[in-house]
């Protein structure tokens, strides 16, 4: 009995954790391995739970990612999409990473990505780690989260297997 009520309060405080509102500003860095090419971006974030997430651009104004539901819209570098996730595996499957991450679902990331998690914490900051088991074609190598006390998102990298990395810097 005392072992089923530890897990219950575990259980409620992890889902207790994870951000089910926020709003924030954010910087992101994407770096091009192969032609050793940073490119820099910065906006404004909003999530609420458990489906519902707009990152607005502020550099390159205009630009955008935009959840709500199963559907994904962007515009990168002036090209717009609009795609059903529910018919779509792969943009499926990074949406549902990205929420899951802000979200503090980092067990389910893991996963729905194949990967390895560990969790470590330090100053106040709980990082996880997931290494992908195996390569793939696409997706995710290595995920990178950190959360401050509040169980909020303060920096995600996302690897992808073709050498593109992208590190986010949440601020509140």
């Amino acid at each position: 009995m005392k072992k089923i009520f530890l897990i219950f309060v575990f259980s409620c405080i992890t889902l207790l954790a994870g951000a089910q509102e926020l709003s924030c500003t954010f910087t992101q860095a994407r770096t091009i391995r192969a032609i050793g090419k940073v490119i820099r971006s910065e906006g404004v974030i909003s999530f609420n739970a458990p489906d519902n997430l707009t990152m607005t651009y502020t550099q390159p104004e205009g630009e955008y990612l935009i959840i709500s539901g199963p559907m994904l819209r962007s515009n990168s570098q002036g090209q717009q999409l609009s795609i059903d996730t529910e018919k779509n595996a792969r943009f499926r499957n990074m949406r549902n990473t990205l929420l899951n991450c802000i979200m503090g679902n980092c067990e389910q990331a893991a996963a729905d990505n194949d990967a390895e998690m560990t969790v470590s914490e330090k100053g106040g900051i709980k990082t996880v780690e997931m290494k992908a088991r195996k390569p793939a074609p696409r997706g995710y190598s290595k995920i990178i989260m950190e959360y401050n006390k509040k169980g909020h998102p303060v920096r995600m990298v996302l690897e992808e297997f073709g050498g593109i990395s992208t590190e986010y810097i949440f601020t509140y």
